[in-house]
């Protein structure tokens, strides 16, 4: 015997969860599928619902959305139940046992619970040299050319200390001998105003050979 059906239709609702195990949850959910014929040209589609179980569940759970479009494999099995409102007995086919794979993309608000997004990194800045200040271009102005680039100023080399004045007493201490005061006034300077222009005088300032006067 075979029981087996293959399904590709959308979702009318969003899934629904049953069961009171969160680690073992069921999910209920009816899809759409359009039939091959129309009728007076209006499309026609049969509803089939349908259960998961476990890990099976959890996926629809998760990423199950009204108008996703997937396939559904599975068995076809008849459920009963008792209506809570009128207390009557009720039954239903329904698709169990059943393997889903969606064939649309997954909806962008179908996230896990408490799933974090990761922090876009940051840009990486490289750091001016030191000492430099960066050079931008200035944009020239409609008529007139740019001006050129101020270089920077080259650097001085350090000019040497001038050497310090040496004074009579830094001399002394030192051991230079020093003027004696007053030797111009010890000698005079002589008055040869009154000797002819005649007048010879010989080696050491000795007259050689003049006559007095």
């Amino acid at each position: 015997m075979l029981n087996k059906v293959i399904l590709i239709g959308r979702m009318t609702r969003d899934p629904d969860q049953r069961g009171k195990d969160p680690e073992k949850p069921i999910a209920s959910f009816r899809i759409a599928v359009d039939r091959d014929y129309k009728r007076d040209g209006e499309p026609e589609a049969d509803f089939f619902d349908c259960s998961v179980f476990g890990q099976q569940a959890k996926f629809v759970l998760q990423y199950g959305r009204k108008g996703r479009l997937l396939c559904v494999v599975g068995a076809i099995q008849r459920r009963e139940w008792q209506d809570q409102q009128t207390g009557e007995k009720r039954s239903a086919f329904e698709v169990v046992r059943t393997e889903v794979k969606f064939l649309d993309r997954k909806p962008e608000d179908a996230q896990p619970d408490g799933a974090a997004q990761p922090a876009a990194a940051p840009a990486l800045v490289p750091a001016p040299a030191v000492g430099y200040a960066p050079q931008q271009a200035v944009p020239a102005a409609q008529g007139y050319a740019a001006p050129p680039a101020v270089q920077p100023a080259a650097a001085q080399a350090p000019q040497p200390a001038a050497a310090p004045a040496v004074t009579v007493q830094a001399a002394s201490a030192l051991g230079y001998p020093q003027p004696v005061p007053g030797a111009a006034a010890q000698y005079p300077t002589p008055d040869f105003s009154g000797v002819p222009e005649s007048y010879a005088w010989g080696p050491g300032g000795v007259p050689a050979g003049n006559p007095p006067f």
